[in-house]
């Protein structure tokens, strides 16, 4: 039996994103693929109907369902929107797992507080207690606090956070840091490698202490430059810790971060091979695993951490969220789709 091959981590927005990603799952050879939803955008984010739907068309679909906030700056909730309520309607519901994105410097500022807030810990008791699994964005490039280092994009995107208006890299990592010590075993996978890729001691010292978290080789493109770098090390880095990454893509049906065939090329080729190439703007240089961590690190490791296949949706439960959460959704040709979508199949 061939190893799996799971993309854990891909972005939906619109109705068009689903038949995009049933069509990309088929021509890059992924046994599956999780939708890592993007729900906090105040009051209209689509995220989780649109990844249930997907989950609903396709077997092959994860989905990590994303916390709802009705309005910005956060504030502590009540009832079905409490944040460990919110989370076990999600995985009752049939996602496999909850994303955060609230420690990504942009939301921390709109939001106005942290994640180890205190009015979240019933939400991580919950997901330490279940067992249940975590993708967290926490921080950023570190480049993209200081003008002379920041790329271009990031200035366009609106993620240079050099004004003094954001919080630093260092109160981010605090706060996850915080949250960890209080529930040492998260399920949880920091995306984008947890922007540790230019401090492998660093890393080797996170994943040292807290045993029950993984590190996504999601691009942040620059980690590979870096990787790089310092191939011997980290090549002698990923052999040891092969159960410990996953592969994601970040893919969008946009393409923001580049097309299927060069992120998943680049990706594979800097796994699997020895050869030296050039993409993103500076040349790389492949680590040549062995095909043990390879198939670990591009399946094995997220099928372990979550389950070897995606759960069912409820449609029960999925018509009673859907008819709470339909009227935020922004876009109204997206709403009526989803409108008519649940009228004819839940």
């Amino acid at each position: 039996m061939s190893a799996l091959k799971i993309d854990s981590h891909i972005h939906i927005y619109t109705r068009d994103c689903i038949p995009f990603f049933r069509q990309y799952r088929q021509d890059y050879g992924f046994d599956a693929v999780n939708v890592a939803c993007l729900c906090m955008e105040g009051a209209g984010s689509a995220s989780n109907l649109l990844a249930a739907i997907l989950k609903l068309e396709d077997e092959h679909f994860y989905a990590h369902g994303s916390l709802f906030y009705p309005e910005m700056p956060a504030r502590p909730m009540e009832g079905d929107l409490e944040f460990a309520a919110q989370a076990k309607e999600l995985i009752a519901m049939g996602f496999d797992g909850i994303k955060l994105l609230e420690s990504k410097p942009t939301v921390r500022k709109a939001h106005g507080m942290g994640l180890n807030d205190m009015s979240y810990d019933a939400f991580f008791s919950y997901m330490e207690e279940s067992g249940e699994h975590l993708i967290w964005h926490a921080c950023d490039p570190e480049t993209f606090w200081n003008a002379d280092t920041a790329p271009e994009f990031a200035f366009k995107e609106g993620w240079f956070y050099g004004d003094g208006s954001f919080s630093t890299k260092e109160q981010l990592y605090y706060e996850v840091r915080d949250v960890l010590h209080r529930h040492p075993k998260l399920n949880a996978t920091f995306a984008h490698f947890f922007f540790l890729s230019d401090f492998p001691d660093a890393a080797s010292e996170f994943l040292d202490k807290y045993p029950f978290v993984t590190l996504d080789i999601t691009p942040g493109r620059e980690m590979y430059d870096y990787f790089t770098r310092r191939r011997e090390i980290w090549r002698r880095f990923f052999d040891k810790y092969a159960n410990r990454i996953v592969f994601g893509t970040d893919m969008t049906a946009d393409a923001f971060q580049g097309s299927p065939d060069e992120l998943i090329g680049f990706m594979r080729r800097f796994l699997r091979t020895d050869e030296k190439f050039s993409g993103w703007g500076f040349d790389m240089h492949g680590l040549a695993l062995s095909q043990e961590a390879v198939d670990l690190i591009e399946g094995g490791n997220y099928a372990h951490l979550v389950a070897p296949a995606p759960r069912k949706i409820d449609r029960r439960l999925l018509g009673k969220y859907a008819e709470r959460m339909l009227p935020y959704v922004k876009s109204d040709e997206d709403r009526v789709f989803m409108a008519d979508y649940f009228e004819k199949n839940l």
